[in-house]
């Protein structure tokens, strides 16, 4: 283990009923770092992000470590208020208001002092699409408009890492980019980012450095500087090699 990182697990198996998924993972994120998990379905990436932020938990042996703080056992919601967080595709509360999410998503945040309608108000200013939508129901948000909102729970809660699974799937390109500025925006604030990702592309584009996963265990590990001019070698990882 990496007691220095902001995040980190060694050894991580899991499974689900008697089919194991997660075979001995072992990976870590640096403060202020962004890491991306690359594979094609099926490899086991969403259950990882699963026991990272608690809502699944490892094989006998497996350990996650918060900023060197052993939070194998704490549950998930608890993890939150010790900074971590997670944005999982386009999830939200659909019959909530768009405002109405954001400040469920405030829990952690004190109420004294107006500070949570100021966190509020924060989100707005960046996301000035979803100040004019704050009180339609979020199930009638666009797609990207779901995912600013996803994304928006970020400056509400500041969290010192954030797990982010898949949150392109399905959203034009043109989309993606406005989100990916979003962010490096954060990551620019302070925050350390693991980036599950099945576009090899986002990920490459926006991260530091990159797992590759394949039937549940890590295969390689690559900076993204060392991919960019090695086609060959990302096609060979996406489908299943070893190099």
């Amino acid at each position: 283990m990496r007691p220095a990182d902001a995040l980190s697990c060694a050894a991580v198996d899991a499974s689900y009923g008697p089919v194991q998924v997660l075979y001995g993972v072992n990976v870590h994120v640096a403060a202020g770092e962004m890491v991306g998990v690359c594979g094609p379905n099926g490899v086991g990436k969403t259950t990882l992000v699963r026991v990272l932020a608690g809502l699944q938990r490892p094989g006998a042996g497996g350990r996650v470590l918060l900023e060197g703080r052993d939070i194998t056992g704490v549950p998930a919601a608890r993890r939150v208020r010790l900074g971590l967080s997670t944005v999982v595709g386009q999830q939200a509360f659909g019959s909530l208001t768009v405002e109405e999410n954001l400040r469920m998503y405030g829990y952690t945040v004190s109420r004294r002092d107006g500070r949570l309608r100021k966190a509020v108000d924060g989100a707005f200013a960046v996301f000035p699409r979803l100040y004019e939508r704050r009180d339609q129901p979020a199930s009638t948000l666009s797609g990207g408009e779901r995912q600013m909102l996803v994304l928006a729970k970020t400056l509400i809660q500041r969290p010192r890492v954030l797990l982010i699974d898949e949150f392109s799937l399905g959203l034009a390109p043109v989309v993606v980019g406005g989100l990916l500025e979003m962010v490096r925006r954060l990551n620019r604030l302070g925050t350390a980012l693991l980036v599950v990702e099945q576009s090899v592309n986002v990920a490459l584009s926006l991260v530091d450095r990159a797992y590759f996963m394949e039937k549940g265990t890590i295969v390689a590990e690559h900076t993204s500087a060392d991919l960019a001019d090695r086609p060959d070698l990302v096609q060979s990882l996406m489908l299943g090699g070893h190099a």
